[in-house]
């Protein structure tokens, strides 16, 4: 069976059966915020390195779900998240991203209950997965274990792009959640470095983000196989 295949029908199985042991290993999403001939050209360079693709919020605002099928069609082993970041009419917006071909869509953490609600019926309607961006909330483990009860499959611990330089990634508070809940599937987003994977991959989490230290980088090919390798090399017991 071709590796392609191989690869496609294990994420298949990985993300159809969200346990708290669905992961063996954390899975290296890359995060696309750029123009789309440009989103397409860095996934031809680093794809057989990264493992979940993201359409990124601003590459949404560009192009919209055009970005998704284009990819989606591409990139078809890869499995692709939407990041629309819903605020509100939840159920219609994930439908969106789902028929467009999105295997996970994010919707905020601050959103209403309602809301949250209406993203997660979606993705459970199209037998995919709701990330929830906890940017911004004020009482990250109050409202983690709130959506966990829910059941929402992923919960990203996010710096915003603009208060990176101040605040720098969330380790601190992918730490407190991993004790809090310890068989979250969670993720970590917002300036995440090569670097850093000494303090994340201990905690665990589910998917690491990674933007511009690939997309940005003089070698994206090079910086997404040396995440890849370091990934890999921690591995998970």
């Amino acid at each position: 069976m071709p590796w392609a295949l191989i690869h496609y029908t294990l994420l298949c199985s990985i993300y159809a059966h969200p346990t708290s042991d669905w992961l063996v290993m954390a899975k290296l999403q890359l995060a696309l915020d750029s123009e789309l001939a440009s989103a397409i050209d860095i996934l031809s360079a680093v794809h057989p390195y990264i493992d979940i693709a993201e359409v990124g919020t601003p590459l949404v605002f560009r192009e919209g779900m055009r970005a998704v099928r284009r990819i989606r069609d591409w990139y078809p082993q890869l499995t692709l998240v939407a990041d629309l970041k819903i605020m509100d009419a939840g159920e219609a917006e994930a439908d969106i991203a789902f028929s467009a071909g999105a295997d996970i869509v994010t919707v905020m953490a601050v959103a209403a209950e309602a809301t949250v609600a209406g993203a997660l019926g979606s993705a459970r309607a199209h037998g995919k997965r709701l990330m929830v961006d906890m940017m911004q909330v004020a009482h990250t483990t109050t409202r983690a274990r709130e959506l966990a009860d829910m059941g929402c499959d992923l919960l990203c611990l996010h710096t915003a792009h603009d208060q990176q330089a101040l605040l720098g990634s969330p380790f601190a508070q992918l730490a407190e959640l991993r004790r809090a809940l310890p068989t979250a599937d969670l993720a970590i987003a917002g300036g995440v470095k090569l670097g850093a994977l000494e303090q994340i991959l201990p905690l665990k989490p589910q998917a690491i983000i990674v933007g511009s230290a690939i997309t940005g980088a003089a070698d994206p090919r090079a910086s997404a196989m040396q995440f890849h390798e370091r990934i890999r090399q921690y591995g998970y017991a």
